[in-house]
């Protein structure tokens, strides 16, 4: 594969620290499976047997099909990476100064990168960098209406590569619900590498949802930074259905007392699809709490992977953590791998871990087809129901109507026998 990477503008402030990250990223390369982190992932062989060349050349987008979920809500849109605009009327809020959002430069970008500069996709990202938003909602704000990114992908897209970053605070007693929802309109195939930066400040809230509305066959990679201060919260929910390759990273940061995040998804993962959750959740206050489902249904030669960490400081007393990854295999073509880990330094904690994986449950298929379900339909049942028990905690019913047809749509059951 070759690789057709320029630094654009030449007049930028910060060429000479672009063109040191470039030159990083070109001594480390791809991440690949000697790596501890990527072992089930192997990016560099998954980007050669796709990509016969990959480049940064100014992108060929074109004006989207505008969606609209038909709810109220504020709106974000991205083309390609790049804020396109913004709306909040919605909120008619009589504070005109709730919140501040414009597009993410560089030397923002920058305030975060040094962050991960051993990682070789940040410093990719760093050299490369163009596009994103920066999001701050002001302190003792509370939004009436979800926000919704609008990402768009469209154009002739082929061997592109997209690096961008996005920033989101939220200042003091705020809070939001944000519902990221890509559409990929686009032809040929992408690489897209994104680094997110979310801080939340004391008493703070946020739900951030990913959803993915319809198929695509490219590839994906994103890195979330995570930072809590005390009594704040924050839930990610992941349904990347759809996606040819993903791998969602998360490192969360639980640095104040009492502050809680939590983790769920449920994937269903088709046709020789290769989807990966990886977090790092680290409780260095007393206690905080976190909480993490993750669910994958695979068929059709699959693979579905999990790495979980819990890192608990000495100084994280009364801590409180939960995690659970399940696997539902539908063939015997399909994989789902996990590894938990727990790394603990306190001695008055409560943390669990499990995993599991297995077969549909024939009991309760043979229940189903009894009462005159035919099987094709009585397994859609049953994989829906796997699935949709991590809808349980989100009580926005607009959400959860998403959610239903983001399933409806991605749920795809040959019939095999039954």
């Amino acid at each position: 594969m070759e690789l057709n990477f320029k630094i654009k503008d030449k007049s930028d402030k910060s060429l000479k620290l672009r063109e040191e990250n470039l030159l990083t990223f070109k001594k480390k390369g791809f991440p690949n499976k000697r790596e501890e982190d990527w072992k089930f992932t192997d990016l560099e062989k998954v980007l050669k047997d796709n990509f016969k060349e990959l480049n940064n050349e100014q992108l060929d987008s074109k004006k989207p099909n505008i969606q609209n979920l038909k709810f109220i809500h504020n709106s974000i849109i991205l083309i390609n990476g790049k804020l396109e605009s913004f709306d909040f009327k919605s909120e008619n809020s009589k504070d005109k100064n709730y919140l501040t959002i414009k597009e993410l430069d560089i030397d923002h970008h920058l305030n975060f990168a040094n962050e991960f500069k051993d990682n070789s996709m940040q410093n990719l990202n760093t050299a490369l960098h163009e596009g994103g938003f920066n999001l701050n909602v002001n302190s003792d704000y509370t939004f009436k209406y979800p926000i919704v990114i609008y990402n768009y992908f469209t154009g002739s897209l082929k061997n592109k590569m997209i690096n961008n970053s996005e920033s989101i605070n939220m200042s003091i007693n705020s809070n939001a619900t944000i519902i990221e929802y890509l559409i990929d309109e686009s032809e040929g195939n992408f690489f897209k590498n994104t680094f997110k930066y979310v801080n939340l400040e004391e008493n703070s809230s946020l739900d951030y949802f990913f959803i993915n509305k319809n198929e695509s066959n490219n590839f994906f990679y994103e890195f979330s930074r995570v930072k809590l201060s005390k009594d704040s919260n924050f839930k990610k929910y992941l349904f990347s259905s759809g996606m040819k390759f993903g791998k969602f990273e998360s490192n969360i940061k639980l640095n104040g007392s009492n502050s809680c995040g939590e983790v769920y998804s449920g994937l269903f993962l088709g046709i020789n699809k290769h989807q990966e959750i990886k977090t790092n959740i680290q409780h260095l206050k007393p206690s905080c709490q976190s909480h993490q489902d993750i669910k994958n249904v695979l068929t059709s030669g699959s693979k579905g992977v999990f790495q979980g960490k819990i890192f608990v400081d000495e100084i994280a007393q009364k801590t409180n953590a939960y995690q659970l990854s399940k696997g539902l295999l539908l063939d015997e073509d399909s994989e789902f791998s996990t590894k938990p880990e727990l790394e603990i330094y306190a001695d008055n904690v409560k943390c669990s871990h499990g995993s599991t994986s297995g077969n549909i449950d024939k009991e309760a298929l043979f229940y189903l087809k009894a009462r005159g379900i035919e099987g094709k339909e009585a397994v859609k049942m049953i994989i829906k129901g796997f699935l949709e028990s991590v809808l349980e905690k989100i009580k926005n019913k607009e959400i959860i109507n998403i959610l239903l047809k983001h399933f409806n749509t991605h749920i795809k059951y040959e019939n095999r026998s039954n």
